[in-house]
C-alpha cells in the first residue's frame, strides 16, 4: 500500500536546506511514536509522542545556530521510509559542519510509528565541543 502522503511529508520536511518544514511530518507522527538518536550527543536518546519529539527538535536548535537538511531521495518500501540527507549546521559557538545522515521511518496505519537517525555523531561531537570537524586522509593499503 502506498504511503504518498508520508513520502511527501518526509520529502517536505528535509529538502531545501532553510526550507525544511515539519509541520507535516508532525501530524503524520503516531500519538505513541519512538523517534530515537544516538545518546552520544547532549540531545540523544529515545523520545516517545510528539511532544517528546518536538523537544528533541527544540534541544537540537539550543545548540545549533542552524541545522538543515536537503534529502538526496525519499524511498518508501515494505513499510519503511528512507531518506539520505546533506545536512549542514552551525553551532551557536560558530562551528560549522557538513554530514551525511540517514533517517529512517517505520509506518503502520498511514502513520509513522517510529523514526531514527543514522549520522556521524563524531563530527556533531566536535563542533559542540568547539572544534572543527576532524578529518583523517584515506588509509592507502599496499
Amino acid at each position: 500500500m502506498s504511503q504518498q502522503h508520508l513520502v511527501d511529508a518526509c520529502r517536505k520536511a528535509f529538502t531545501g536546506f532553510g526550507r525544511n518544514d515539519r509541520s507535516d511530518l508532525v501530524a503524520a507522527l503516531a500519538d505513541d511514536v519512538v523517534f530515537e538518536f544516538s545518546d552520544s550527543l547532549p540531545y540523544g536518546g529515545a523520545y516517545t509522542g510528539k511532544e517528546e519529539f518536538l523537544a528533541f527538535w527544540a534541544h537540537v536548535y539550543k545548540e545549533y545556530e542552524y541545522f538543515n537538511y536537503d534529502a538526496r531521495v525519499v524511498v518508501e518500501s515494505d513499510g519503511y521510509i528512507f531518506v539520505p540527507v546533506v545536512a549542514r549546521a552551525k553551532t551557536k559557538t560558530g562551528f560549522s559542519m557538513e554530514n551525511e545522515h540517514l533517517f529512517l521511518f517505520k509506518v503502520s496505519d498511514g502513520k509513522i510509528t517510529y523514526g531514527r537517525i543514522y549520522a556521524d555523531t563524531a563530527r556533531g561531537r566536535d563542533v559542540l565541543e568547539g572544534r572543527e570537524p576532524r578529518r583523517y586522509p584515506k588509509l592507502v593499503l599496499s
